[in-house]
C-alpha cells in the first residue's frame, strides 16, 4: 500500500512538471494577450510586496538594482525528484531610477533531494551589479553557480546600502502573502524569444529592449511604476 501511495504521489509530482514545462515549450499564440497579462500580473506582484511589511525591506534593494525579474507564478514541485519552473518579465534600471519596457524570461531547473509537496510562489529577482544582470540578458544564468543568490533579508537598510557589499542577485517569495524562505539554487534563468516577438511584432533581443530602449510598451507603464522607488523626501 505504501508503495502504491509512493509511486502514485511520485507521477503526480512528475505530471504538474511536465505541464509546467510543456507551457513553457509551447509557442506563444497569435495574440500578445498572455503576455501583457504577464505584465500586469507582475505589477501587482512588486505593489503587493511593497505594501506588506513582510517584504518592506524589498525598496532598498530595488533603489539599488541593476535590474529585476519579477515572475508572477513560480511552479515549485518534488518528492525525491523536484522542479521549478514559470515565466516573468525582465527589466533594467538606468542610473536615473526609471526601468526599461520588459523582456520576457522563463526561470527552470531541477533539484535532486528528499522534497515532498508542490508549491507556488510569486518570486522577484534583484540584480545587484552589472556582471550578473548582463550574463542573465545574453546567455542565461544559473542561480548558485554563475552568480551568488541569497533571499532578501531585513540585514541592509537605506542608510547602509551606499557601503553595503551585495551579492549578485537577491530574491523575494511571496507564498500566500507570507515571505517565503525557498530556495532558487540551481534555477536556470533563460529567454523566451518568441514570447518577445509576440509582445513587441518584431524580432528584439532582450539588449534591445532593456538596454537600449530601443522599444516602449504603454502596457508596463504600472510595472515601472511600482518597480520605482522615489527618493528620500520625494
Amino acid at each position: 500500500m505504501r508503495r502504491t501511495l509512493l509511486a502514485a504521489s511520485l507521477l503526480l509530482a512528475l505530471g504538474l512538471l511536465s505541464a509546467c514545462y510543456g507551457a513553457h515549450n509551447q509557442p506563444a499564440s497569435d495574440s500578445p494577450r498572455y503576455e501583457q497579462g504577464l505584465v500586469d500580473k507582475a505589477a501587482a506582484v512588486v505593489r503587493g510586496m511593497r505594501q506588506d511589511p513582510a517584504f518592506k525591506h524589498i525598496e532598498v534593494y530595488l533603489k539599488n538594482a541593476k535590474g529585476a525579474l519579477v515572475l508572477p507564478s513560480v511552479i515549485k514541485a518534488g518528492l525525491i525528484y523536484g522542479g521549478q519552473g514559470g515565466n516573468g518579465v525582465l527589466l533594467a534600471r538606468a542610473a536615473d531610477g526609471s526601468w526599461s519596457a520588459p523582456a520576457f524570461y522563463t526561470l527552470g531547473g531541477g533539484s535532486i533531494g528528499l522534497q515532498i509537496g508542490v508549491q507556488e510562489a510569486a518570486i522577484v529577482l534583484v540584480f545587484m551589479n552589472d556582471k550578473a544582470f548582463k550574463a542573465a540578458l545574453d546567455t542565461g544564468l544559473t542561480l548558485g553557480a554563475d552568480a551568488t543568490a541569497a533571499a532578501g533579508t531585513a540585514g541592509v537598510t537605506g542608510e547602509v546600502a551606499s557601503t553595503h557589499i551585495f551579492k549578485d542577485v537577491y530574491y523575494f517569495a511571496d507564498v500566500g502573502g507570507l515571505f517565503a524562505g525557498v530556495s532558487l539554487e540551481g534555477g536556470v534563468i533563460h529567454v523566451r524569444e518568441n514570447m518577445n516577438r509576440n509582445y513587441y511584432g518584431q524580432a528584439l533581443s532582450p539588449r534591445q529592449v532593456v538596454l537600449e530602449r530601443k522599444a516602449d510598451a504603454r502596457g508596463a507603464a504600472l510595472l515601472k511604476d511600482a518597480l520605482t522607488v522615489p527618493a528620500k523626501g520625494k
